[in-house]
């Protein structure tokens, strides 16, 4: 029982709101730079890890909101005691794992009560080179330390074709990671996957490309004078799955 509820609440905490945002800012050399932003928001999952604890501890119906207050300051206190301790990677770790062509020009994290934004800026001097990229883990087996996005640029491809060039990538749908633990994790009832579910309700994955060409072709959600803009969140997500759509995915083409 024990290592059931460790093994589910290991879920939980990595479960959150996720935002997600890309933004690829091209010259007419294809060098450029590239911010990474995600924020996760832990709050929502608060709500299901006391209802699991309740759960397991024998009780019924649904979280009082006594329970639901001890529960945040608990976590609180927790989250507290772990930032303390937690060692976030330097700046020489994080250039020194960057590929050849890529520079790291700004890298902060804002440590928040429930969860955390962390906000990268890149440099390059060719766009295929960002696919290298990889984010850092901190130390430890905490969970709630685990990078549900690993690459942020992976997928990233460009197709040239005389005087066009397309580029294309996949979204990286954070639910999947965390659908992954799932499968290893113990079994949840029909409430508890509910629950989990209507926390990314909030989900938001945004990818903008800015670039000085002419553009010929593309299937963003909105343009914003040179930007394009594509938006994704949980609905859209469960629709590309359901019926494959890879014409959702990320794609313009541009004339030089």
């Amino acid at each position: 029982m024990k290592k059931t509820l460790v093994a589910l609440l290991s879920l939980v905490l990595v479960t959150g709101c996720f935002e997600i945002d890309h933004s690829i800012n091209l010259q007419k050399d294809l060098s450029g730079t590239a911010d990474f932003h995600l924020g996760v928001d832990l709050e929502p999952m608060v709500v299901v890890m006391a209802q699991v604890g309740r759960e397991m501890e024998g009780k019924t119906g649904p979280i009082t909101k006594a329970e639901l207050e001890k529960a945040k300051a608990e976590f609180k206190k927790q989250n507290a005691a772990k930032k303390s301790s937690s060692e976030e990677p330097s700046r020489e770790e994080l250039e020194s794992s960057l590929p050849e062509g890529v520079k790291l020009l700004d890298f902060k994290v804002n440590e928040r009560d429930f969860g955390v934004a962390t906000d990268f800026k890149f440099g390059f001097d060719k766009l295929t080179r960002l696919v290298g990229v990889k984010l850092p883990s901190k130390k430890g087996n905490d969970p709630t330390q685990k990078n549900v996005i690993d690459s942020p640029f992976e997928g990233l491809e460009l197709i040239e074709k005389g005087d066009t060039f397309t580029i294309t990538t996949k979204p990286q749908n954070p639910q999947e990671a965390v659908e992954k633990e799932a499968a290893e994790g113990p079994k949840m009832d029909a409430a508890t996957e509910k629950l989990i579910k209507d926390a990314f309700a909030k989900m938001r994955v945004t990818y903008r490309i800015t670039a000085p060409f002419t553009i010929v072709s593309h299937n963003a959600t909105r343009k914003e004078g040179n930007t394009l803009v594509w938006e994704y969140n949980l609905e859209r997500f469960e629709k590309m799955s359901k019926e494959r759509r890879e014409d959702a995915a990320v794609r313009v083409t541009y004339r030089r």
